[in-house]
């Protein structure tokens, strides 16, 4: 748990970050703002207007989707994959001592095996 919000405060932190980085300044030996007779595709509507937030939108669910895929792939799922395999065992060992009759021991078995 305390992965996912090691990975959370991270991902938040680097887009918290991003306007910062967008609106540095020409570096040195870089020109600086050109000034000139009218924007560059001669004002008013742009397409970049709809589909930059779009593509935004599907950058940062992709980031999202990677760090669940990650936090599930590494974290504490990966050691509930052979829990099945360790309740049949646990069965097999309940059968042996005679704790449960063989009925109980196959529904359970079939319930456990899906």
């Amino acid at each position: 748990m305390m992965r996912i919000g090691l990975l959370l405060a991270s991902g938040l932190i680097a887009l918290a970050a991003m306007p910062g980085l967008a609106q540095q300044g020409p570096g040195p030996g870089e020109p600086g703002p050109m000034y000139g007779y009218g924007h560059m595709w001669g004002g008013g509507w742009h397409p970049g207007m709809v589909f930059g937030p779009v593509v935004m939108l599907l950058a940062l669910v992709g980031i999202v989707a990677l760090i669940v895929w990650l936090v599930r792939a590494f974290g504490d799922g990966a050691h509930r994959h052979g829990g099945g395999r360790r309740a049949l065992e646990i069965l097999e060992e309940r059968l042996a001592r005679g704790e449960i009759g063989k009925e109980e021991f196959e529904e359970k078995s079939r319930l456990l095996r899906g």
